[in-house]
């Protein structure tokens, strides 16, 4: 690809500061000639990044301003959302006011951002939608996708009356997924537990709050499936051959990485799922039995690949940047059939 600029527009990068997936993204986008705005989203109101929006004459826009830059709605092709993160709101107590000004600065970056008419990688609506984890195991039972047999409930008589029909064999994990904390030193992450029948004696602690439990599915090896667009990216895990790994392969100080070919009906069926949920991009993961079986276990709408791409070589970066200058393409081009 040549260096230089392009006319489809600039794509805006809303993420985070330390994101070491924009080190893989932005030299593609650069290969191709794209313009590129990054919004480091800790930095609004501050370093000179602000939002505005106005209304008059018939017309709306809102208008960006980035270390300094101004970065007008019919400038932007493309957005490539990762993430947002609102900073403290500076200069007021702690308390219902600061409450009150960090609700608002949301609410104006966020009404800002969702009023351009662009291409999108994700939505955020469809990354919200994509969070609910019982909506992700009810759309891809209806696109033919093998699930867990599952529970959620905070009925501690109910759980343990699972725990016994599967012979001890069931793990817990989250319904919601991990919350994002301020900081890494804030970050609590909870990982999928094989339970024993020591932790299900507390009925207080059971019925706390609902949690999801599932029938132990036995592993052969795992698959990270990275979606984006209309291509997949399939990353073999051994994790059975990491004994801190076999449960939530996470844990595992080291596992074995390899690029995988996907069987075509589960890659159709993954790909349908992801469209359901209005995504260009998403993070499947699956497993594969003993007996060749795949399994669906949730996905992640902003899930990482950065690690995919080091170990495999697999494209991801590649894809994104095509799918993003694509994106702003056809953008600008229903912008000129329409002012024609």
């Amino acid at each position: 690809m040549s260096g230089r600029q392009d006319d489809s527009g600039t794509v805006l990068i809303v993420t985070r500061r330390l994101d070491d997936h924009m080190d893989l993204i932005e030299p593609e986008l650069a290969a191709r000639g794209t313009r590129v705005a990054r919004l480091n989203t800790e930095q609004y109101v501050q370093d000179h990044t602000l939002v505005r929006f106005r209304a008059d004459g018939g017309r709306a826009s809102a208008v960006l301003q980035i270390d300094g830059e101004e970065l007008a709605a019919g400038d932007v092709g493309a957005v490539l959302y990762r993430r947002l993160h609102i900073p403290t709101a500076p200069g007021v107590p702690e308390g219902p006011a600061r409450e009150l000004a960090e609700s608002e600065l949301r609410a104006a970056l966020e009404g800002s951002l969702l009023s351009l008419d662009v291409h999108w990688l994700n939505h955020p609506h469809s990354m919200r939608l994509a969070r609910h984890k019982l909506l992700q195991l009810t759309l891809a039972t209806d696109e033919g996708l093998t699930v867990p047999d599952s529970l959620v409930t905070s009925d501690p008589a109910e759980i343990r009356s699972l725990f016994r029909s599967w012979n001890g064999r069931m793990i817990a994990k989250l319904v919601g997924g991990q919350v994002v904390a301020r900081s890494v030193d804030e970050q609590h992450l909870v990982y999928t537990t094989l339970l024993e029948e020591a932790d299900l004696l507390d009925d207080g602690a059971l019925a706390a709050c609902p949690a999801m439990y599932q029938r132990l599915v036995e592993k052969a090896f795992e698959l990270r499936v990275t979606v984006v667009g209309d291509q997949l990216f399939t990353c073999h895990i051994d994790s059975q051959s990491a004994p801190d790994g076999t449960i939530d392969w996470r844990r595992a100080s080291e596992v074995d990485l390899a690029a995988y070919e996907l069987e075509p009906d589960a890659a159709r069926m993954c790909l349908a799922l992801t469209r359901r949920l209005g995504l260009q991009f998403a993070g499947i993961d699956l497993i594969v039995t003993p007996e060749g079986e795949t399994v669906f276990l949730e996905l992640n709408a902003a899930g990482t690949w950065a690690w995919v791409q080091d170990a495999t070589g697999l494209p991801i970066a590649a894809a994104i940047a095509d799918n993003l200058v694509a994106g702003a393409q056809r953008v600008l081009e229903q912008r000129l059939h329409a002012s024609a």
